[in-house]
């Protein structure tokens, strides 16, 4: 007999959209929930996002809705609304990031449900917290980025304020959405109780921004951008590698005195060990152009891959920069089982990332994201059956 899944049982009637829901309730998905996915006759609006056209939906609807059910229900109509409440009253989870109020102007307010559904963990994406003058404010994840504190520490010294290119406070978000969720189970499972699980954007991106405000404890000033170097760690920084193109660098970090002499052996440079610029700490942080000079040189001469498999026989953290089709190729991710070969229906062949999470014994789920309303016979002809 092989071993239920994690979330076997579990039923989560998501109607979020974009990614910062779906990003919850993928996870969950690929733990082996029930995820039903809630559409509009028109599909949820990522279908249309970026490669989606009239012969397939969008690749981000692709990567964030894996084995999840489609239920096509029009709530404008109050019999598809009565089936929702219906569907609700088999779920363990409803996950939605609506703007505020939307789910009152739907029927479903969620004191109301949790009166009538005490067992059901109602899960909500926000864009800021629900008290403070910012509460009723929208938000997408650049804007969560941005009054997160993300900005504020990303770009060069001398430049602007900049976005991180990955979407940090969607998937942010859904990933502390997820937690919550399986806590707020928990508590059910020890007191009976479901209730409510909030996340905002805001919040999301300030817990991650932790490390970046210890400047401000420590000195009381605003943390300063710093480009790609480590400021405190000299030389640790980004380095050019060949052939020169636009992502052939490495990334050296020496956090300890021993990634410094490893270094320095593995570049074959062992006379700077006495060298007093260099001896300690303290001393290449107040030669930074030296002692950066000092790895530029070498890196230059060599291949990313090849540098960083170099300096890792030596002990030196350090880490190749790979683009976006480097990474669906990487021996690496392959070999862990974090890129995998996929099948979808209308996009053919596809190479995706996979569940980050490892359970010894258990294989995530990973079907291909529902094509729209696929399931809606089968989910209410289900909802028949057991409320009979």
């Amino acid at each position: 007999m092989s071993e239920p899944r994690p979330l076997e049982g579990i039923r989560v009637v998501d109607m979020t959209q974009y990614e910062a829901g779906p990003s919850a309730t993928q996870l969950l998905a690929w733990l082996g929930a029930d995820v039903i996915k809630i559409e509009p006759p028109g599909g949820e609006p990522s279908r249309h996002l970026i490669g989606g056209d009239a012969r397939r939906d969008s690749i981000v609807f692709v990567l964030f809705n894996q084995s999840k059910r489609s239920v096509v229900l029009d709530l404008r109509r109050d019999a598809d609304r009565l089936q929702l409440r219906d569907l609700l009253g088999t779920a363990d989870v409803l996950a939605e990031n609506f703007a505020p109020a939307t789910l009152e102007r739907l029927g479903l307010p969620i004191d109301a449900l949790l009166q009538e559904l005490p067992r059901l963990v109602v899960a909500s994406v926000r864009g800021y917290g629900p008290h403070g003058p910012w509460s009723s404010y929208k938000s997408l994840d650049f804007v969560g980025q941005a009054v997160g504190g993300a900005m504020s520490v990303n770009g060069l010294a001398d430049g602007p304020p900049m976005r991180v290119g990955l979407t940090i406070a969607d998937s942010g978000t859904g990933l502390h959405l997820a937690v919550g969720i399986l806590a707020a189970l928990l508590r059910r499972a020890q007191t009976g109780r479901g209730g409510r699980v909030e996340v905002s954007l805001q919040d999301a991106v300030v817990n991650l921004m932790r490390n970046a405000m210890t400047p401000t404890y420590v000195a009381g000033t605003a943390a300063p951008r710093t480009g790609s170097a480590y400021v405190t760690s000299v030389p640790s920084d980004l380095y050019p590698c060949k052939p020169g193109g636009p992502n052939d660098y490495i990334y050296i970090l020496l956090a300890a005195k021993q990634h410094w002499e490893g270094l320095l052996r593995a570049i074959d440079r062992t006379e700077l060990l006495e060298d007093p610029r260099f001896a300690r700490q303290s001393a290449r942080n107040a030669n930074p152009d030296a002692a950066r000079a000092v790895v530029r040189e070498w890196t230059e001469r060599h291949d990313k891959l090849d540098a960083m498999e170099h300096l890792s026989k030596y002990g030196v953290p350090c880490g190749a920069v790979l683009d976006t089709a480097e990474l669906l190729a990487n021996d690496q991710l392959r070999a862990a089982g974090m890129i995998v070969d996929h099948h979808h229906p209308q996009w053919g062949a596809l190479r995706v990332p996979a569940c980050p999470i490892r359970l010894d014994g258990f294989t995530p789920r990973m079907d291909p994201a529902p094509a729209i309303g696929a399931d809606t016979d089968a989910v209410l002809s289900e909802l028949k059956t057991r409320t009979r």
